[in-house]
């Protein structure tokens, strides 16, 4: 899976997920890219699925950051809005705050800093979260309709540090 440049002041190298990538805050300048969000610092991976189960885990560290999974036809030009919706199944920190994004409402998770693992079934529609080190379930969430649309990992980073390995 390949990584793209994320926002003027947030940028990614162009990495293979296969091999071990991270990524904070560098300034540099961001190539154009389909994954790429244009005012906020998040991106969607460059692997997109159809079909099939799939698992990767995240390192999440910081204050701010939001990972999952996102339709393709996710909204990717002005601000993102970290509330409830239909294109984004994710996991959001905020300071001392961890929520899931797209339950009928904000909904409270344990707080987590460290390894995460998302687990996506497409023909059944489930996004679940994991504590890696745990291996408790974190959420799962009602199950989705995709409607065949392809969906990708998603990512958001802000005053945090994210790293990718995939697993499975």
């Amino acid at each position: 899976m390949e990584l793209e440049i994320l926002h003027s002041t947030f940028c990614l190298p162009r990495a293979s997920v296969s091999n071990l990538s991270s990524w904070g805050r560098p300034r540099c300048q961001r190539p154009e890219g389909p994954g790429r969000f244009d005012t906020d610092p998040c991106m969607l991976g460059s692997e997109g699925f159809t079909s099939g189960r799939h698992y990767w885990e995240v390192e999440a560290n910081g204050r701010f950051w939001a990972v999952g999974v996102a339709r393709e036809s996710v909204q990717r030009k002005g601000r993102v809005l970290f509330k409830p919706n239909a294109e984004i199944w994710g996991l959001q920190k905020y300071d001392e705050l961890c929520v899931a994004l797209t339950a009928a409402s904000n909904t409270s998770v344990p707080l987590l800093n460290g390894e995460i693992g998302v687990y996506l079934d497409y023909e059944v529609g489930q996004v679940s979260f994991y504590a890696v080190s745990s291996r408790q379930r974190i959420f799962t969430f009602p199950v989705a309709s995709f409607s065949g649309e392809r969906v990708f990992p998603y990512f958001c980073v802000l005053l945090s540090t994210i790293k990718l390995s995939p697993k499975g």
